[in-house]
């Protein structure tokens, strides 16, 4: 049985576009791309755009297992984890807040937090949303690809990191962005967090569940399809 509140309040969830220009998955309600500044032409759609009820229950979950984990004693083995992991990255007498770090020093923590969850975590391809483990289970038993998200949020928060998102793809079947066909996909979850870089906002996004994949880079199987993604900000406390 799962445990865990689920918000009082829905985030704000909104639907992923592509770019007019750089073609890079933006928030509908954008007016300018984040990645390369082109005004872009907003599409009108309701104020809370409607996911279906299962993912909504998953998304909703996932973001309970991040904002309540702090509450569980077991939340010591995450907090001494991101400490040694941010000693490593950026030794002992630097901060490991990231609300203090340069964007370079941002980058590095970032990096070596999520490499821990892609190579260190087991990766159980279970069904989407089948169980939403809290992050120490997933250390313990591994994870799908939410719960991998989870415990990437997690330890990313404990850190300081405070402006990011689930980027949810619900299950079902898509046709591609490059226009070669129709895919069936179970449901996948990826975590965006944005950097600061002096004045500028510079998001990333992370896929924990691929083992090729690099900070910013998302599997091919599922570059497609990321316009079909819905974005659901992590309200932390």
């Amino acid at each position: 049985m799962q445990t865990g509140r689920l918000p009082s309040e829905q985030p704000k969830i909104e639907r992923l576009q592509l770019c007019l220009s750089c073609k890079k998955p933006i928030g509908s309600s954008e007016k300018f791309c984040r990645f390369c500044g082109t005004p872009q032409k907003i599409i009108t759609e309701p104020a809370q755009t409607v996911l279906d009820p299962h993912t909504l229950k998953i998304s909703l979950l996932m973001l309970s297992r991040v904002t309540e984990a702090k509450e569980h004693s077991e939340y010591s083995t995450i907090d001494q984890l991101t400490t040694t992991i941010g000693e490593v990255a950026l030794g002992k007498n630097k901060p490991h807040d990231a609300q203090e770090l340069t964007f370079s020093d941002q980058l590095r923590l970032l990096t070596l937090v999520f490499e821990y969850t892609r190579d260190k975590v087991n990766y159980k391809g279970e069904v989407f949303g089948e169980y939403v483990r809290w992050p120490w289970e997933t250390i313990k038993t591994g994870g799908d690809c939410d719960c991998k998200v989870v415990l990437l949020a997690t330890m990313l928060s404990s850190l300081a990191f405070r402006r990011m998102h689930f980027l949810v793809l619900p299950g079902g079947t898509y046709s591609e962005s490059n226009g070669q066909g129709e895919k069936r996909i179970q449901g996948h979850a990826l975590l965006e967090v944005e950097l600061v870089d002096g004045l500028r906002m510079v998001p990333v996004r992370l896929d924990p569940s691929c083992v090729d994949c690099d900070v910013d880079d998302i599997s091919d199987s599922i570059k497609p399809f990321l316009q079909n993604f819905y974005r659901v900000p992590i309200i932390l406390p």
